[in-house]
C-alpha cells in the first residue's frame, strides 16, 4: 500500500469512526445479513480456540470497532487491536472498556503490510474484513507479514472480498463497463468509497502458498444470501398466503446458510474467509 493510500484509509476510517458498528440496519433482509456474516465469520473460529483454559495471544489486524476482538478476549485470550486509523482504535477501547476487558488486551496503531512486530509472536492471526483488499497490489506482501507474526502451525484467518461478488454488483447498478474493469484487474471500491482489491479463489490460493502457509478452507460469506431468503420466503409462507416471519426463522436462515458455504459455492459468497495455518 502506498503511503497516500495508507493516508487516505486512515482518514476515511477516522471520519466514520464514531458511527462504525452503532445503529445497525432497519431492513430485516439486511439485520439477518450481518447476522449471518458474523456467525459465519466466528463459528470456525471459536471452534480453533483451546478448551482447556489455556490463554492464546490473539492478533486481530484491522480490527475496527473491537467486535470481533472483544469475542476473543471474552473467551479468556489476550487480543492485540490493531488498526491503521486511531478513530477505530478509540472505538475498540470503548467496547473493551464497557466489557471489562481492558486487562486482556493491547491497541496498536499499524498497516497489516508493514507489521511493527516480532516474528512468530501469535498463537492465531484474525483480519477480518478489508484490510488485505486495502493493501491493492501488495495484498501479497500483507499476506506474508500476517503468517510471519503467527506461531508455527497457528491458525491465519483472513476475510477478504470476491471479485465475482463485486463484478455482478457492478452489473446490478447498471454499470458494466465498471464490472469489467473489475473482472480484469480486481480493483473495485469499498462501502466508503475506497479503492480495494477483490479476489479470485486463485490469487488467494497462491499468496497463501507464498506466505509459508497450509490453505486449509476457502469457503463464502454468505451465499447467495438474498435469493435464498428470497426462495425461503415462497417456500414458507406462500402456501398459507400469511407473510413469512424471516426473523423468527433466524436459526433455521443460519442453519442453511452454515451448510451453503462450505458446500463449494464460496464464488458466490458476498466475502470470502480464508481458513489457513503457518507452516511449522
Amino acid at each position: 500500500m502506498s503511503t497516500a493510500d495508507a493516508a487516505s484509509l486512515k482518514r476515511r476510517y477516522d471520519e466514520v469512526s464514531p458511527k462504525y458498528d452503532q445503529g445497525g440496519p432497519s431492513q430485516m433482509a439486511i439485520k439477518l445479513f450481518w447476522l449471518t456474516y458474523e456467525h459465519l465469520t466466528w463459528k470456525p473460529v471459536e471452534a480453533l480456540l483451546p478448551r482447556d483454559g489455556t490463554a492464546w495471544r490473539v492478533l486481530d489486524a484491522g480490527g475496527g470497532g473491537g467486535k470481533f476482538g472483544t469475542r476473543f478476549a471474552e473467551a479468556g485470550h489476550h487480543v492485540t487491536v490493531l488498526d491503521i486509523s486511531p478513530g477505530m482504535l478509540e472505538g475498540a477501547r470503548v467496547q473493551f472498556t464497557a466489557k471489562g476487558l481492558l486487562d486482556r488486551v493491547a491497541f496498536m496503531e499499524g498497516d497489516v503490510a508493514k507489521l511493527d512486530l516480532p516474528d512468530a509472536a501469535f498463537d492465531l492471526v484474525f483480519c477480518e474484513g478489508d484490510p488485505v483488499s486495502y493493501c491493492l497490489d501488495a495484498y501479497p506482501r500483507a499476506v506474508k507479514e500476517l503468517v510471519r507474526v503467527a506461531k508455527p502451525g497457528a491458525p491465519v484467518v483472513l476475510g477478504v472480498d470476491n471479485r465475482y461478488e463485486a463484478f455482478s454488483g457492478s452489473l446490478k447498478l447498471g454499470r458494466p463497463e465498471e464490472a469489467f474493469r473489475t473482472l480484469q484487474d480486481g480493483r473495485t471500491t469499498c462501502p466508503y468509497g475506497l479503492p480495494v482489491h477483490a479476489f479470485t479463489v486463485r490469487e488467494l490460493e497462491q499468496a497463501v502458498a507464498d506466505a509459508g502457509a497450509e490453505l486449509l478452507e476457502i469457503f463464502g460469506k454468505p451465499v447467495m444470501f438474498f435469493d435464498m431468503l428470497n426462495a425461503m420466503a415462497a417456500a414458507r409462507g406462500g402456501a398459507s398466503g400469511q407473510p413469512w416471519d424471516a426473523w423468527a426463522a433466524r436459526e433455521e436462515i443460519l442453519a442453511m446458510q452454515e451448510k451453503l458455504a462450505h458446500e463449494g459455492f464460496a464464488v458466490l459468497g458476498q466475502h470470502f474467509q480464508v481458513m489457513a495455518r503457518r507452516r511449522a
